[in-house]
């Protein structure tokens, strides 16, 4: 039987083909196969096989030492790297549109909401099933000094995108700056804040450990 962090990892490999084959795949089929359907169907059993190991072999997938907020911020940094993906592809095909939807009923956003509530629920178990064996301690002194950490850069980025857009409006035409501006679009690009601000967050903090542990 394989161990445990060989599958995680095998299964690793298989989503982040399977998601980009899913987002990026051509429209037309290649030798009679569908990659975006096939790569969206290999996804979704990756993310089921993950929740199988992790409900039986959790305690296996990483280190010994590594606390449960350690792996909780692997976790999370893979989960949001896969939601900023899809987000990315969404506001591609957004901005592929003649003109800014007047409502988000006008937007094909039905697969992009579905994925992003499938990846939620995916890591809100994933994130239980870690820490379900821990005990009572949860977080540790070093723990909270490194979330403080990564909690400093996440609003430094959030800072300089904000500054960043605020240039970027002041140098815009106005033609182009009016689709930007537009309500669905402009509550898409703050949404797409959060999600850049979040994961620099848990990039940080997963970089913070493993610097840590050297």
């Amino acid at each position: 039987m394989w161990a445990a962090r060989r599958q995680a990892t095998v299964l690793l490999m298989i989503s982040v083909a399977a998601g980009l084959a899913t987002l990026f795949g051509p429209d037309e089929p290649i030798g009679g196969v569908d990659v975006g359907a096939t790569g969206a169907s290999l996804f979704m059993l990756s993310l089921i096989a993950a929740l199988v190991l992790f409900a039986r072999r959790s305690g296996e997938v990483f280190p010994d030492d590594a606390s449960v907020a350690e792996q909780r911020a692997w976790i999370g940094a893979l989960f949001i790297g896969f939601v900023l993906l899809d987000y990315l592809r969404f506001m591609w095909a957004l901005w592929q549109l003649p003109e800014p939807p007047p409502t988000l009923t006008a937007v094909y956003a039905t697969q992009f909401l579905r994925r992003l509530f499938v990846l939620i629920v995916v890591w809100a178990v994933i994130s239980h099933l870690i820490g379900r064996r821990a005990g009572e301690v949860e977080t540790d002194e070093r723990d909270l000094r490194l979330q403080n950490v990564s909690a400093r850069a996440g609003d430094l980025s959030l800072t300089l995108i904000i500054v960043s857009c605020v240039c970027l409006l002041a140098l815009t035409p106005a033609p182009l700056l009016a689709w930007w501006l537009a309500p669905i679009v402009l509550a898409n690009v703050l949404i797409g804040l959060l999600i850049a601000r979040s994961l620099v967050e848990h990039v940080v903090l997963t970089m913070a450990y493993f610097a840590a542990r050297r």
